[in-house]
């Protein structure tokens, strides 16, 4: 061997020996164990206070604790090694050893190439989409019909990505974030009103932000238990609190222009159904309205005609429920003792009372110039419960052109400028199944004199077009999921959708690592036996 091959062959022993040295200790094993079992404890407290997903990010997934576990199997590994060559006494701490090493092994390939997610079942629709809990910022590319997918960092902290790609540049990424309401300038071409409002009474204090303006983060129209508000274009006020016997208002949108039917001479009619009936000519032809069912226009076929500017509302829809309407600076709600319409100016200085529950409503800010928008800001998550999660919006800051904009995960971006139009969207990584599940029937049991649920499960159907048998029905339920193709479908939880039937959520699993952290298991209850048996034995012929 040349002398630069003999000086490497020592650097290297060297090195082993202070590696085996370093890791075979008991001091150090100690200071492992404990450091890993205080980064538990904490997680616990951190997954009780922020919840599981900032847990992962903080914890569990970050490089610090993926390099204690090393050094963990590094310590279990050497402190094997160096009681090599075999001897009989040793022969439980073997097989122990050998098993926290497999069950490593199983971790391991689980960690890198295990699938951990779920999926949602609607009531008869087919579904193959596994929901993984990995972020992905989904770029579309109108002018080239392409979608880019950017995979978003798994980390707890806000982080700068500086990623350029064409006359874009990805910044900030904030993994959790709270939104804060700023105002902005308008652009001189549009004059759209905003309003802050504060409605509060001795047991209960709301902001309430409305604006028209179609750059704002905000509606024109909100509701807050049963009582809705309408912020309304404020010339419009002397006509909807005009006294009126039918009480239609019809507005002209492209003029601003508001009357009565009275005023316009506008005879109400009934319909063969029985409900109201206006019609009107504009432009050499016959407008029809049914307006209480919409303000909107219908054609003969009553689908919605958008092509006239008119519109046709009943205030007699606004009298049954609390409703406060904005015109400006000025409010009008229905007060059903007097049967009449009644307006009120809100200043910043005297609050206003409302007919409802000793409502006081105030006047935060108001503008014609500006409009409430919202930008995220970096803040820790909050578990209220299990399922929901306070400040778990994901962010990303993206300069596109000169212009900073940013993308959030519950306000999709869409920027158009001189060479492309570009849709962001952040959303959950997903893989496709290549089968699929459809939910049958969804069956739930509560508590009795409770709507609360006391078990359910979901009946369904598997159809894998690789097989000829056609598609398999299975029950599943808790501690009893469907297992199919290496995947483990658990029943998790369930939710309404939008028609209100009950739709069933599947967690789903993935473990390539599972036969290895089985064996790890087996060998670890079978080493602890071993050891103390032969540590029995030794015992007794010490005593004989």
């Amino acid at each position: 061997m040349t002398s630069s091959g003999t000086y490497f062959m020592n650097l290297f022993l060297n090195f082993y020996k202070t590696l085996e040295k370093t890791f075979a200790s008991l001091k150090f094993a100690a200071v492992i164990i404990s450091v890993f079992a205080l980064a538990l404890i904490w997680g616990t407290f951190v997954e009780s206070y922020n919840g599981t997903d900032f847990a992962g990010r903080l914890i569990y997934k970050s490089w610090w604790f993926i390099a204690l576990e090393i050094c963990m199997f590094l310590s279990i590994l050497m402190a094997t090694i160096v009681r090599l060559p075999p001897k009989k006494s040793l022969y439980g701490f073997y097989t122990i050893h050998l098993g926290l090493m497999i069950l490593f092994f199983g971790a391991a390939i689980t960690y890198i190439n295990g699938i951990d997610g779920s999926i949602d079942l609607k009531l008869k629709s087919p579904s193959n989409k596994i929901i993984i809990n990995e972020d992905v910022l989904k770029i579309h590319l109108l002018k080239e019909n392409k979608v880019i997918e950017y995979a978003l960092p798994y980390v707890a902290k806000k982080v700068e990505l500086n990623a350029p790609y064409k006359n874009m540049t990805l910044g900030t990424y904030l993994p959790f974030s709270k939104n804060k309401t700023i105002w902005q300038k308008s652009i001189k071409q549009i004059k759209e009103s905003s309003i802050d409002l504060t409605l509060y009474n001795e047991n209960f204090n709301e902001n309430v932000i409305l604006s028209m303006h179609p750059n704002a983060d905000f509606k024109s129209t909100k509701k807050l238990g049963l009582l809705s508000f309408h912020f309304m274009p404020k010339n419009l006020h002397d006509c909807f609190i005009r006294k009126t016997k039918t009480g239609y208002l019809i507005w002209n949108a492209k003029t601003d222009e508001c009357k009565t039917s009275e005023q316009m001479g506008i005879e109400t009619k009934k319909s063969p159904l029985g409900t109201d009936f206006l019609s009107f000519k504009y432009q050499n032809k016959t407008l029809k309205f049914f307006p209480n069912f919409s303000p909107m226009a219908v054609k003969d076929d009553l689908t919605k005609d958008e092509s006239t500017p008119f519109r046709v509302f009943s205030k007699k829809l606004f009298t049954k429920k609390p409703n406060l309407f904005i015109f400006g600076k000025k409010a009008v709600f229905y007060k059903k003792g007097l049967k009449t319409w009644k307006s009120k100016v809100i200043t910043k200085n005297k609050p206003i009372s409302l007919p409802w529950m000793n409502f006081k409503l105030y006047l935060n800010k108001y503008s014609d110039s500006s409009y409430p928008t919202q930008i995220p800001s970096y803040a820790k998550p909050l578990a209220k419960t299990s399922d929901q999660i306070e400040n778990d919006t994901k962010a990303i800051k993206v300069k596109f052109g000169k212009t900073h904009y940013w993308v959030r995960s519950d306000a999709p971006l869409s920027v158009t400028n001189s060479i492309d139009t570009m849709n962001f969207i952040i959303t959950k990584k997903s893989i496709d199944l290549p089968y699929q599940i459809t939910l049958k029937q969804f069956v739930m049991k509560t508590n009795p004199g409770t709507k609360n649920a006391a078990s359910y499960e979901s009946f369904v159907d598997l159809l894998d077009p690789s097989q000829t048998t056609g598609a398999t029905k299975h029950h599943v339920y808790m501690n009893e999921p469907l297992k199919y193709d290496q995947f483990t479908f658990y029943q998790s939880s369930y939710y309404k959708d939008k028609n209100g039937d009950y739709a069933s959520v599947f967690s789903v699993n993935y473990d390539p690592g599972r036969t290895l952290k089985y064996l790890g298991s087996l060998l670890l209850v079978l080493g602890s036996i071993w050891h103390y048996i032969i540590r029995r034995k030794k015992k007794r012929k010490k005593d004989v």
